[in-house]
């Protein structure tokens, strides 16, 4: 009996032991080893994002609304040679021919008008007084002009420089040295724009109109406008 009773006893300190290193050996494998730790210490989700700073609702929101926002190359918008404009012009007239009389010197206007990429229409009024007692003119003319580079045009998106020609037409008071003459008028224009600032662009341009009047022959010169857009 005490034989078997000490067989028994080395028997389970046997045992015991085994267990003891078994359990030991899975202790330290647990740290390394995600199958033998319980399901209830593992990290969901949200533990994941809160590690990496950021939360599953707000900030996470907040990352995937920025990722989608459009990015456009600095110039590439062409926003800003469209809509509605105000402006001043100041002209050499070239010569302005009535009743055989010619003359020359500085003009001034006004301009408002629209415009967008392709297009430009504007109404001008034009005053041209020489300081003689003849040609002296009061006009008014609606002016329709084409951006003939178009729209992909690298120097549009660069610079703003836009080259231009169009038609005119409108009306004409001129006052010659026996009386007045008022006469439609009708003509072409050539020229370049050119932006100063995102809101302010210059014009350079040449202009010539002919007269339905018999007595007046026509007028040209150089203009140069300074429009600002709203």
């Amino acid at each position: 009996m005490k034989k078997i009773t000490t067989i028994s006893l080395i028997a389970l300190l046997s045992i015991s032991t085994y267990a003891d290193a078994i359990n030991g050996t899975l202790s330290v494998d647990s740290g390394n080893k995600l199958t033998n730790v319980p399901k209830a210490d593992m990290p969901n989700n949200s533990d994941k994002l809160s590690v990496s700073g950021l939360t599953p609702n707000s900030e996470a929101k907040d990352v995937e609304t920025t990722s989608t926002l459009p990015s456009y190359p600095s110039g590439s918008s062409s926003s800003y040679l469209e809509g509605p404009f105000v402006g001043l012009e100041l002209g050499a007239l070239f010569s302005s021919d009535a009743d055989g009389a010619s003359n020359s010197g500085l003009s001034y206007g006004l301009r408002f008008g629209a415009q967008n990429v392709e297009w430009r229409t504007m109404a001008v009024i034009e005053k041209f007084g020489s300081g003689e007692e003849y040609n002296n003119f009061l006009k008014g003319i609606l002016q329709v002009d084409y951006y003939f580079l178009g729209s992909d045009a690298l120097m549009i998106d660069t610079y703003g420089f836009r080259p231009y020609a169009g038609i005119n037409a409108g009306a004409m008071s001129l006052d010659t040295e026996s009386d007045s003459i008022k006469s439609l008028v009708y003509g072409a224009q050539v020229g370049a724009t050119m932006n100063v600032m995102q809101n302010i662009d210059l014009d350079v341009g040449l202009r010539y109109d002919l007269s339905s009047s018999n007595r007046i022959d026509h007028t040209s010169g150089l203009v140069v406008g300074l429009h600002y857009k709203y």
